[in-house]
This record gives structure tokens, C-alpha cells and sequence, in this order.
């Protein structure tokens, strides 16, 4: 009996301590449950409740392992905390680089990453999106030997130190004051063409201008060697378009707008401005000829039309230094849905909102602003989000301002106005429209240039006939 006793005395002793492991491995259980609908299911952006609600089942599950001592799994748990893979459907795109955040600079030192997840990071296969898989380094490693001069890093763009142009143009002539930087993809011949017969025109591009257009574009597939031939041909009509060897993809967007900065600073640097634009946006080169072809009077500082601590378009083209001028974007949100487009894990950017930066339809950089920026970027790790990286994290690092362009914006209900007739073109001072314009709207705003133009022509004509008529008669 007194065995009998001492068992049952055990037994009811451990009761209340699987009752209290039974519980807490309930509520773990329960909470992942709701990280995991929160989350993955309804495909949500991470709110601060569902992070601290998992770390705090973190906690609970290591506690629970150092308690049962069950090492094998432990064991698991590094596969457990391994990257997401991409999970972006879109063929157009290429799967985000491994080496991106194995290099990752946006720590500031405020952020670092831990030593497993970084090794766990480094270990991942390299992505068939770049030139090749040798020419990629980290930030860390290729920081010390980083040239100074674009002689020595002429094979370098950011972490590529094969870097080579594929197609490129003689460098700009001593007239021209700003480069406009057209950035396309292979396959928009369409959009070019469109371009070259509108505001690209020969007409605004001609010998004695001082406006100079060339279309930068990424490599094609080997298995499509028909479209490089077909560029190629293209190039060989128009002598305008230049082409780096890395791929042409939307993760690669940022090779692309540094190989516009690398480019200008080898062979234009010497201009006034750099203009980058994307192909499907209307620029005023009407506008722009004729802003940088007058002087700015003195009394000119500020627009008749808008407030007179506004400087005027005039003026803000022919600042000479630190212009970077763009529709600035302020507490942009960082995306973390699987469904958006935009997402970016926290291994990539850990903030929740982006620095103010500029939208990439459209940005002018003065000369000493893109000798800057390409610098800090040849320096830094790669980030896919171009326009964020380059206008947004890096104009932050080197302290350079954004000068809001958005009063020479020219938005659709204006555009549509215009078109109408409600609005006179010659009246609305812009110097870009709203990017995706559609080509008909921007052939639409070219014809109506080319007719205001001859009508203004030929009134001027007909005035100085009338005139020389009248002094005849008298």
C-alpha cells in the first residue's frame, strides 16, 4: 500500500505541470494560428500587433524547447528561419539576388543582421538575372578596392565589375546643355518610334540644339537573338540608343538608371542637366529649348502665376548646382504583401516607410548631383527599387535636396483639358506630363504643338506683310 501510495502521490504532483505545458503549447498553437491568417492567408501588410505577436511566440516556443530538451527540434529551426523565396509570379521579372542581401547597407547602424541569418543568406544560389554569378560581390568586399575615377571603374557598375556597353554613342558635342535619358525596354519600338517623330523629334534635336535624346536599354535573352539584331538595326537608322550587358529586367531596373548616371558622367558631363524619363511620358521640349536658349531676365525670379516665393521653371533650370528636381514622394509606405508588385521583405529594407525620394517617370539632376549620386552608388549594395535607392536612400546619405517639381506636372484632367480645347497650350507652363500618358494623347499634344506653331508663324507673316503694305501706301 505504501507503493501504491507513493505512485499516486507522483502522479497527482506532475499533474498540474503537464496541465500548465499542455496550456502553453495551446496558446502557441493558437497564436500561430493567427500570425499565420494574418499574414499568409488574407495576404496583409504585417501590422506592429502580428510582429510582436510572433516574436512573443518565438520566445514562448524557445523557452519550451530549452525546457523539454528536445534537440532535434532545434535542429529544424534554421530551415524554419531561411529567406522567402519570391513568390512574384510575373515571368517579366527576375527572382530577387542573393548577394542583395548579403550585401545589405541600409543598416546605419541601426540595424544589424543576425551572424545565422546572414550565413543562411550568403549560402543562397545565385539568380540566372545576372551577367554572371562571379561578377557579383558584396558591398563589404569589393568596398576596399573601390576606384576613384570612371578610367578605372569603367567595368564597374555597382556590384558588376564586368560591366560593358553593348551599344553606345559619341560623347555629346560642346552645345548641348541637357541629356534627356530615355529609359526603355527591347521590346518598346513602338514607343521609341513615337518619341523620334514627337518631342524627340530630328526638329528639337537638331545640330544647333542644345537637347540631345538617347534611349538606354538592358540585354536581351540568348534565346532571342533575333530582337538584338532587330536593336541593332534600329540603332544603325537612328544612332541613339545605348545598351548595357546586363538583362534587361524589372529587378534590374537599378543597373539601368546607374548606367544613366555612369554614362552621362563619361560622355556629357559637360552639360547643364541630366533629364531621365521613362517612355511613356510627354517632355516639353518646346518649353525646355526655349527656356535654356533665353536668358532669365532679372525680374523673372518667380512665376506671374503662382506664389512669388515659387522660383520660376527658368530659374530652376539654369541652377547651375545641387537640382535634383522631380515630383518628390513623402512617407511612401513599404510594401510587404505577396500580392503587390512593389514588395520588399524586411532582409531587404527593414524601415516601414521610404525616405522622401522621386518617381522615376521623371527626374532632373544637375552635372555635380549625378557625379554625386553615381558615386555613393557605386559604393553602396544593390536595392531593386531604383528610384527609392538612388533619389531616396542615397540623396539622403550625401545630403542632397529634393526640389519639388510637381507645379510642372502636367497631370490627365489638365492633359484631357488641353486636348479639348479648354485649356491653350501655350499657356500652361509644364515640363513633363503624368507618366503612362497614352500614345495617342502624346501624339495628340505634339500635333497640337505643330499646329499652334504654324498658326503663330504665319500670323506673324501676314503681320509683317500688312505692315511693309501699309508703309508702301503712305
Amino acid at each position: 500500500m505504501g507503493v501504491v501510495n507513493r505512485v499516486k502521490n507522483n502522479h497527482n504532483n506532475s499533474s498540474p505541470t503537464m496541465d500548465k505545458r499542455s496550456l502553453c503549447c495551446l496558446i502557441i498553437c493558437v497564436n500561430l494560428c493567427f500570425v499565420i491568417w494574418l499574414v499568409s492567408v488574407q495576404q496583409l501588410e504585417p501590422t506592429d500587433e502580428a510582429v510582436a505577436t510572433a516574436g512573443s511566440t518565438a520566445a514562448l516556443l524557445g523557452s519550451m524547447q530549452l525546457q523539454t530538451q528536445q534537440p532535434q527540434q532545434q535542429q529544424q529551426q534554421p530551415s524554419a528561419n531561411g529567406s522567402k523565396p519570391n513568390q512574384i509570379h510575373d515571368t517579366s521579372r527576375t527572382q530577387q539576388l542573393s548577394s542583395n542581401l548579403s550585401s545589405y547597407y541600409y543598416s546605419r547602424s541601426l540595424v544589424s543582421l543576425d551572424n545565422n541569418i546572414a550565413a543562411t543568406l550568403a549560402s543562397l544560389p545565385t539568380a540566372a538575372s545576372r551577367p554572371s554569378p562571379s561578377s557579383a560581390s558584396s558591398s563589404s568586399s569589393s568596398s576596399s578596392s573601390l576606384p576613384t575615377g570612371y578610367s578605372e571603374d569603367a567595368s564597374q557598375l555597382i556590384d558588376l565589375h564586368n560591366f560593358a556597353y553593348s551599344m553606345t554613342q559619341p560623347p555629346c558635342e560642346a552645345h548641348i546643355q541637357a541629356l534627356i535619358l530615355v529609359h526603355t525596354a527591347p521590346r518598346n519600338v513602338e514607343k521609341r518610334a513615337l518619341i523620334r517623330q514627337t518631342w524627340g523629334s530630328p526638329r528639337m534635336t537638331s545640330a544647333s540644339s542644345p537637347l540631345r535624346v538617347v534611349f538606354l536599354l538592358g540585354a536581351v535573352r540568348q534565346s532571342e537573338p533575333e530582337l538584338q539584331l532587330a536593336l541593332k538595326a534600329e540603332n544603325a537608322r537612328h544612332a541613339d540608343m545605348v545598351q548595357g550587358n546586363f538583362q534587361d529586367a524589372y529587378r534590374n531596373m537599378t543597373y539601368k538608371h546607374v548606367m544613366a548616371l555612369k554614362w552621362f558622367n563619361s560622355h556629357c558631363a559637360h552639360a547643364q542637366l541630366l533629364i531621365k524619363v521613362d517612355d511613356d511620358v510627354y517632355v516639353n521640349t518646346p518649353q525646355l529649348y526655349k527656356l535654356l536658349r533665353e536668358p532669365m531676365l532679372p525680374n523673372t525670379s518667380s512665376n506671374s502665376n503662382s506664389n512669388s516665393t515659387t522660383p520660376s521653371l527658368r530659374s530652376m533650370l539654369q541652377q547651375r548646382n545641387e537640382l535634383l528636381f522631380c515630383r518628390s514622394v513623402m512617407l511612401s509606405r513599404v510594401r510587404r504583401s505577396y500580392r503587390s508588385k512593389w514588395r520588399v521583405s524586411f532582409s531587404e529594407y527593414p524601415d516601414a516607410y521610404y525616405p522622401p525620394y522621386c518617381p522615376g517617370f521623371a527626374i532632373v539632376y544637375s552635372a555635380d548631383v549625378v557625379q554625386r549620386l553615381y558615386q555613393a552608388a557605386q559604393h553602396a549594395g544593390y536595392f531593386w527599387v531604383d528610384d527609392v535607392h538612388i533619389t531616396g536612400v542615397l540623396a539622403q546619405r550625401t545630403n542632397t535636396t529634393i526640389t519639388n517639381l510637381q507645379p510642372y506636372v502636367l497631370y490627365k484632367p489638365d492633359c484631357e483639358r488641353v486636348l479639348s480645347g479648354e485649356l491653350e497650350l501655350d499657356q500652361q507652363e509644364f515640363l513633363f506630363t503624368w507618366h503612362s500618358i497614352a500614345p495617342e494623347q502624346l501624339n495628340a499634344l505634339w500635333q497640337l504643338h505643330l499646329a499652334q506653331n504654324y498658326t503663330l508663324t504665319q500670323r506673324s507673316v501676314q503681320l509683317e506683310t500688312e505692315a511693309s503694305s501699309d508703309t508702301g501706301l503712305s
